[in-house]
This record gives C-alpha cells, structure tokens and sequence, in this order.
C-alpha cells in the first residue's frame, strides 16, 4: 500500500505537515510494508521526506520527478535522482520511480528508466507508472524483469497479471479492498475484469468522486472536504 499520492492530496499538503503524517503512521502501522510518496518541487523537500521515510521503516520511497519546469532534460531527472541518493542513502531497491506525465508534465520513458538503472542499480526498485502505458511496462519488463512495475490503475489489473507485472497501486482500490485483494491473490481474471468495471464506472473528476464514496460508506462528511483547490 502507498501513501501521501495523487489521491491522497500529497502536493497540496506542506512538507511538515507530510513528516507528521509519516510519524504518524508509523508509529500505529507496520511501515515496512508500506510505500510512501515523497516527491516534492523542492529538491532538500524531497531529500528531508525521503530520508525521513527510511529512518521511521517504510518499506520504500515513491518519488516523482522534479517538476513544475516542464522542459527539464533527461540528464536533469538523472542529476536530481543522483544527487537524492547520495544525500539519502536509501536501503537496497528502495526508491521507487513514479510516472506521472499528465500531472509532473515529465516522463519516465524507456530510455531514462535504462539510464537510471545503469547508475544507480542498487538503489532504484521499479517504478508505479499512471500513464498506464502498456507498451512501456511491457518493454521495461522484458528488459528489466526484477524491476516491480505497478500501474496506477485497477483498470489494468487483467493486463496485470497476464504479463505477470508486480501489482497496482490506484486510490481507488480503497472502494473494493476484498475484491481486488482476491482477485491478486487467486490470480482470478475474472474477478480481475470485475474490478476493472467498476473501476471504469467510477465519475470524474476522480479525487471528488472517490472521496464522495468513502464519505458515505464511512458515514463521514469530513471526506468531503478537499485540500483547495480541489
């Protein structure tokens, strides 16, 4: 499971604010098998999170690519993500890329996933791709089958367990927990292709929508109430 991402709010919650969260999740939960956002504009935001989260157990570390400066190069993304590692350190496989063009407005492509696993091997375990492209994840597993690809959509979770991809990591998993958890486990495509409707029946825009759905299974209006601008 990963927390503080694009669902949980995470960019529009302060860095201080993301430490508390951690803390506190950690402390009632066990952390090691949990993934935890920690991407940030600010490069000593993203090293502080991310360094935070090993030090509290987390079991890894979802970071997005510097963003905001839409024309960055490929050698820019490699720089940041080796100047993160030094100051980090993260354990073994730790780091785990997250691909989010229609929200970062960059992309790990193919070829930028190739350069970061040629430099930095040991640190870098797979990546959670909500671009949902299958080619890439098809391509990146063929070429790199330890690397844990996780699509950001259960709307993929058919595709997902014929190309035998590590899981999926979506938001809205949280509306049918035991239906998808079955589905994983039992390798059951057609509890898959269950999923995956619903999942396609769900309204935009998707934050309001899933966080509606919650408020009336948990009979909790606070839900309703989204971080602005949302």
């Amino acid at each position: 499971m990963n927390i503080l991402g694009t669902t949980g709010e995470a960019m529009s919650i302060a860095a201080k604010d993301r430490l508390r969260f951690m803390e506190s999740v950690a402390a009632d939960l066990p952390a090691q098998t949990l993934m935890v956002g920690t991407g940030a504009t600010a490069f000593h935001d993203a090293v502080e999170l991310t360094k935070t989260a090993f030090a509290l157990g987390f079991g890894a570390a979802l970071v997005l690519p510097p963003f905001y400066y839409r024309d960055i190069t490929d050698a820019g993304v490699v720089r940041f993500f080796g100047d993160l590692i030094e100051r980090v350190r993260p354990p073994e496989r730790g780091i785990f890329l997250y691909n989010f063009p229609r929200m970062s407005g960059v992309t790990f492509h193919a070829g930028l996933v190739e350069r970061l696993m040629t430099q930095f091997p040991n640190a870098i375990g797979g990546m959670k791709d909500s671009s949902n492209d299958l080619e890439l994840e098809r391509e990146l597993h063929a070429r790199y089958p330890e690397f844990a690809l996780l699509p950001g959509s259960e709307e993929l979770l058919p595709d997902i367990l014929e190309f035998g991809l590590a899981g999926c990591i979506s938001g809205s998993v949280c509306l049918w927990p035991e239906l998808s958890a079955q589905a994983w486990r039992e390798r059951d495509v057609t509890k898959a292709k269950r999923v995956r409707e619903l999942r396609l029946a769900l309204p935009a825009p998707f934050i309001p929508a899933v966080r509606a759905r919650v408020a009336v299974e948990q009979k909790n209006e606070a839900w309703l109430r989204s971080i602005p601008p949302l």
